[in-house]
């Protein structure tokens, strides 16, 4: 009898061994199929875990065997400073990696390590890397990494979680009291010799696939206790700060703990999309989020949040950051003050409410088209006229046009929004925190000192608006009626609860005495 040939299965054709085992093809029929021992069939799907991983991290797919190099803890070292110089747009050679592992093994304590051209090549084919000459507007997008997840790694999540349980995070930058240069929208709006504001942010954005759950966005600034926040109980986002207002290693495990929390309350299982920031290797045992990151230089192509949700989110923010100044302008007396110097009196607060109201405004329509754009959907092709329309067009003021808006929008669309892992932390596997310490901010801000809003005071307030409104022949007043349920019940949640007797009575005793 002839003897059967030893066979090993690539791990792309493990995936699709797993996939066949999901619907209910026996183990015996797929083994005659590739022709292979049923026993390999049984470790396949005993490390399905594993497999899937690797398969998810972009390993090399026709790799059949997991060879380990002569230094297993320099490569995943060098690997992970790779992803983190890609994520940055520095070009990257092969005399340059060799370099990087050379050092990375001296922190490690392998001084007999050395890094050759033919480790350095199979170094590649194991994590499926390849260099490219880069040129063209796109020269830091890697267009066949892309297509490769697309096609191999995006259907299996689609089959295995509901577009509801497929999220996308992501960090964006921000300048949240920049304005117009003085050629936009504002005449004076930077006078001779002053900059514009550059006091940034940084904010961590999460939605689902089908649009209807928007996570609270988590901000980043530099002072830990603003005096802005004075006599604040609750803010409308939530806020962290550190040194450099980055998203640390630190920052984002704490976020994951509590997304996971979250999620095991409500025995839910979800799937974590992300790009392999710095900020983003911190490990993290988590029971109800999977995370999956996205191969190096493809985000620009495949993450749904920067397909137009960033932008549309930060259009909405200069939008109302316009409205509100241009309100200033409108309702100043005595000596004007230029648009530059009313963005000053703009506190951490009044963005912080801005930026709610921002993403508030980012419609679901808006986030399923942005994902259609980034090729999650089951349906072959892709759907150019979805894409097209991505991005909700914000309230633009007037005398502004789209072209010199869309530029204001992206003014700080470059930032950088997390720090770099120094090599003791690379090979750690760990990522620098920033100090905690932090100076609060020089500006107007902290200079204000105002006192805490009462119930009297926010009556008053009622009263001023609604007389605003009734000079002005407001033709309808139900949006002014909640606001005023809000107050009163807001105050009644916060009082003991009194009746209209209570009042006669103090009114009795006043008279008596």
């Amino acid at each position: 009898m002839e003897q059967r040939k030893s066979k090993t299965l690539t791990l792309c054709e493990r995936i699709e061994v797993l996939k066949k085992l999901k619907t209910g093809q026996s183990q015996a029929s797929i083994a005659r199929e590739y022709g292979v021992n049923p026993s390999q069939i049984s470790r396949i799907l005993k490390r399905e875990r594993q497999l899937l991983g690797d398969w998810r991290s972009n390993r090399n797919p026709q790799r059949k065997r997991k060879r380990v190099g002569k230094a297993e803890e320099v490569e995943e070292a060098l690997l992970r400073w790779f992803s983190q110089v890609r994520s940055r747009q520095f070009p990257v050679s092969g005399p340059l990696l060799m370099e990087k592992a050379g050092q990375l093994a001296g922190c490690l304590g392998l001084n007999d390590f050395k890094a050759t051209v033919g480790w350095l090549e199979r170094w590649k084919r194991r994590n499926n890397i390849t260099f490219k000459k880069q040129h063209g507007e796109r020269q830091d997008a890697d267009d066949s990494g892309a297509e490769n997840w697309v096609v191999s790694v995006l259907p299996s999540i689609l089959n295995e979680y509901a577009p509801r349980d497929i999220f996308n995070a992501d960090e964006t930058g921000l300048y949240w009291r920049a304005i117009p240069d003085g050629t936009l929208a504002f005449k004076q709006a930077t006078p001779t010799g002053s900059k514009a504001s550059k006091e940034r942010l940084t904010i961590l954005l999460c939605c689902n696939m089908d649009g209807g759950e928007k996570l609270e966005p988590l901000v980043i600034g530099k002072s830990k206790q603003p005096r802005c926040f004075k006599n604040v109980k609750r803010l409308p986002v939530s806020y962290r700060a550190n040194a450099n207002s980055w998203m640390t290693g630190d920052l984002w495990k704490q976020w994951l703990k509590d997304l996971n929390t979250r999620m095991r309350a409500q025995k839910r299982p979800i799937l974590l999309l992300c790009d392999n920031s710095a900020a983003h290797n911190a490990p993290a045992r988590l029971s109800h989020v999977k995370l999956v990151f996205l191969p190096p230089n493809t985000t620009s192509l495949i993450q749904p949040l920067d397909q137009g949700i960033i932008a549309n989110f930060k259009a909405h923010y200069r939008a109302l950051l316009l409205r509100r100044l241009m309100g200033l302008m409108d309702g100043q007396t005595g000596d004007n003050k230029c648009a530059i110097e009313l963005a000053r009196s703009l506190s951490l607060l009044d963005s912080l409410h801005l930026q709610k109201e921002a993403w508030n405004r980012v419609t679901q329509a808006t986030i399923i088209k942005c994902y259609r754009r980034a090729r999650f959907f089951k349906d072959a092709g892709r759907d150019q006229t979805d894409a097209a329309m991505a991005s909700v067009a914000a309230d633009i003021p007037a005398g502004v046009s789209n072209e010199q808006f869309q530029r204001y929008v992206a003014v700080d669309c470059s930032i950088q929004t997390a720090g770099d892992s120094t090599d003791v932390e690379l090979c750690a596997c760990k990522q620098a925190t920033a100090t905690d310490e932090a100076s609060d901010q020089m500006s107007s801000e902290a200079l204000i000192q105002q006192p805490p809003a009462t119930f009297a005071t926010a009556l008053e307030g009622l009263s001023t608006i609604r007389a605003y409104l009734e000079n002005t022949g407001c033709q309808s007043y139900e949006r002014f009626y909640r606001l005023a349920d809000l107050i009163y019940e807001t105050q009644r949640h916060r009082s003991v609860q009194r009746t209209i007797t209570d009042y006669f009575k103090k009114a009795k005793y006043q008279r008596l005495y």
